[in-house]
Parts: C-alpha cells; sequence; structure tokens
C-alpha cells in the first residue's frame, strides 16, 4: 500500500465533435460488419475514437484481425481531436474500383451532409488487368466514384488511396521505375505511400500499409487554402497551441519517430533526386528536413499533370467551396423572372446587378478566410432575357500562392 490514495488518469478526445462545414470527411474500410453493432455500406457519425470503439472497431480488433482500422482512425483524432469524422465499413473482399459499382455504398455516401473527403485504408487488393496497374485501377476507380458523385451535385474534394507496399516495386528497386501517376488523369485523386515505420513492425506485422488515417487528420485540421505538407497550420487544436509548427511526431506516444514508405524503404535512404521523383510522379510521402526536428507530408500532390491548375488538393478544395456556394446562392433564382431591356431585349441591368450582388456577397468569406486573395465576376449583358439557354455568369477566383522552398542568396560583405 502507498499514500498514492486516489489515482486520476488524463484521457484525451472527450470534447472532440466541432463539425466544420468546410471537411466532412468519410473514412472508408474493408472492415465488414461486426455483430449487430457495424452493419455495411452504413454510415457512422464518430465524434472521438471512443464511438469506433463501441462499434466493435478496436486495437485488440485490429491484432487479433492483423488490420489496422483502429489505428487509421486513432490517427485522425490524434492529429484533428476537435473533428468530427464519419466511418463506412464495406465488405473485405470490396476494392476500390468496385465502389463505384456498390448501390448500397453510394447511398451510405449520399446521406451523409456535404460530404467533401473520401478516404479509404484496409480494402481488398486490386488486380491488375492487362496493362492497367493494380494501383492504376484503384486510382481511376477511385476518380469515376468522384465522378458519379458530382453528377448529383455532391463535390468530392479529395479521395485518398491507400497505396500499399505491393502496388510499389520492391524497396530495393530506383525511384525512377515507379508508376507516374500524373498519367491517370484524376484530379481529385490522391495516394499516400507515407508510413510510420513504427506501426508497420507491431506484432503482428502489417508491413504494406500507408498511414491514410494521418493524411484525413492532417487535412481536417487545415483550411481548405491549406497544403497537407505545410510545416504549420494557421489554427491549432486546443492541446497544440503554442507549438512552432504541427508535425507528424509525437515522441511520446512513439508516432512517426521513423518514416518509411509502404514498401518498407526508409526514408532516410532517400536521396533529394529521389524525393524531386516522387514529386514529379504526384506521390505523397512522408519526410523530414535535415536538421530540424520532426515529421510532415511531402505535398498535397493529386493524379493530375503538373501544370493542371487542379494538381494539388487544396485548388480542389477551394474551387469545390466557390462551386458549392455559388450553387445554394443561385438556385433560389431558379425560374423566377428576368426582366427585359425593352429597347434591346437583353437582360435588365437591374436583374444583372442582383445576381452580381448574390454572388460577391456568398463569396466573400472566402475572401475573409483567406481561402483566396480575391475574385471576380462578369455577367454578359447581351444575354437574351426570353431564352431557354442557361444564363452564363463568368467567375474568377484569384487563388493564393504555396511556399513550396526557399531560394536563399547568403553571403558575406565588408559592409551593409
Amino acid at each position: 500500500m502507498s499514500f498514492q490514495g486516489v489515482r486520476i488518469n488524463k484521457i484525451n478526445g472527450g470534447l472532440g465533435g466541432a463539425e466544420n462545414p468546410d471537411r466532412v470527411a468519410v473514412m472508408v474500410v474493408g472492415a465488414g460488419a461486426i455483430g449487430d453493432t457495424l452493419a455495411v455500406n452504413a454510415a457512422y457519425k464518430l465524434l472521438q475514437l471512443a464511438d469506433a470503439e463501441t462499434l466493435g472497431i478496436t486495437a485488440e480488433r485490429d491484432t487479433a484481425d492483423n488490420r489496422l482500422d483502429h489505428y487509421h482512425l486513432s490517427e485522425i483524432f490524434r492529429l484533428a481531436p476537435e473533428s468530427v469524422v464519419w466511418l463506412i465499413s464495406v465488405p473485405g473482399v470490396t476494392k476500390v474500383s468496385d465502389l463505384k459499382n456498390q448501390a448500397d455504398f453510394l447511398a451510405a455516401i449520399r446521406g451523409i451532409e456535404g460530404v467533401n473527403l473520401i478516404a479509404e485504408a484496409g480494402m481488398a487488393n486490386e488486380v491488375a488487368a492487362g496493362e492497367t496497374s493494380a494501383l492504376a485501377q484503384a486510382v481511376t476507380g477511385a476518380q469515376l466514384l468522384v465522378d458519379a458523385l458530382k453528377a448529383d451535385h455532391i463535390y468530392i474534394d479529395a479521395f485518398l488511396v491507400e497505396g500499399k507496399g505491393g502496388y510499389l516495386p520492391a524497396a530495393s528497386a530506383a525511384i525512377s521505375t515507379y508508376e507516374d501517376l500524373r498519367e491517370l488523369d484524376s484530379p481529385n485523386v490522391s495516394v499516400i505511400i507515407g508510413q510510420d515505420y513504427g506501426v508497420s513492425i507491431l506484432v503482428p506485422p502489417n508491413p504494406n500499409h500507408a498511414c491514410v488515417g494521418s493524411a484525413v487528420g492532417m487535412l481536417l485540421v487545415r483550411a481548405v487554402h491549406e497544403n497537407l505538407g505545410s510545416v504549420d497550420i494557421e489554427s491549432k487544436p486546443s492541446i497544440r497551441k503554442g507549438e512552432s509548427d504541427y508535425t507528424l511526431t509525437d515522441t511520446k506516444l512513439a508516432k512517426f519517430v521513423i518514416a518509411s514508405l509502404s514498401n518498407g524503404r526508409s526514408f532516410s535512404t532517400l536521396s533529394i533526386a529521389d524525393q524531386k521523383q516522387l514529386d514529379l510522379f504526384g506521390y505523397i510521402y512522408v519526410g523530414a528536413f535535415a536538421g530540424y526536428a520532426g515529421f510532415f507530408f511531402s505535398n498535397s500532390h493529386t493524379c493530375e499533370e503538373q501544370d493542371s491548375d487542379y494538381c494539388f488538393i487544396e485548388r480542389n478544395c477551394v474551387w469545390n467551396k466557390a462551386a458549392r456556394i455559388i450553387r445554394r446562392t443561385l438556385i433560389p433564382r431558379v425560374r423566377s423572372k428576368v426582366e427585359a431591356n425593352p429597347s434591346t431585349g437583353y437582360i435588365k441591368e437591374t436583374t444583372i446587378t442582383d445576381w452580381d450582388g448574390r454572388v460577391r456577397k456568398a463569396l466573400d468569406p472566402m475572401r475573409a478566410d483567406g481561402n483566396v486573395s480575391g475574385f471576380d465576376i462578369f455577367i454578359d449583358p447581351k444575354q437574351a432575357a426570353v431564352s431557354v439557354s442557361p444564363f452564363k455568369i463568368n467567375v474568377k477566383l484569384v487563388a493564393n500562392g504555396v511556399v513550396h522552398e526557399f531560394d536563399v542568396d547568403l553571403g558575406f560583405t565588408n559592409k551593409i
């Protein structure tokens, strides 16, 4: 016995659940059904990690079934403790490329109000078909799902694919032999191949996973215009206020002490040339800056050509946010009266002013929030007021830039 008396354990995550309409994320896992607590193709709202555990997704189940469902969800709440995430479990045989054809799954997605971020982990492996690789099957299947949802006016900012180690060449292979994701024409899909090496060697080992849950958490904690790989973020959760950056690493919890690719290749073995090649190919991995503590995501690449406006996740997020706002703003004017200028038959100036003012007022918060630097709206006044054709409104967003690197000239001088 001792004089300890009462022991108080500090629990984190109980105050989660702050909903952010700019980030409505769903995590899709191939966990199947769990008793009568977790059904397949049903959406469950998680305010904290304990909600997932109540459904049957526990650390013990991860160990027993050699899965990482609980791990991925725990990473989301570790990195974005004040967020909400939705969970959908699908049958264990389901592949990413199957999702676009699954009516029950699509119904579950449509039932999540405002959903705009989908991530998957622990699903069945894709199989190469002819000249189409397994990884390409997953990426293009994910983009087809995004396209199908867009037809229903559900705008998905990003679909994060788990770039499993089996989808990559062996760890000993040259980075130049990796597949070029930029050629897959999938601007809303990103492939995560980073990995917390400490998780890959747990018992039982799970060496081929990618840290998708960590990527979801790092997106949820950022504003829509922030890059997934930014060293710091604009608004930190209360438990990390005062920190000078926002790293993946937590030495107390032994998180991201060592980082690797999903095929087991350690980040420390990647040369600068290797890293640049991974960026050119469009992969998102985890790395560190020499002489600076902590690990971070490499960037926010999408599977799209580098000269595209939509080659980064944040650009899709900003465009989609604007699209959702404009659509909500203009729907009340659909099938309303269009006044005509009696001299020309064109749209009357007062109607143009009304439409312009509504859209400007609705988009102004995006400028105030720093999502865009500015915007411009143009409505061609020479459109016939009596017409069955859609009225044209041109909106241009002025995007803020992202610092990817600094190039500093440093030298000596005799005097200033």
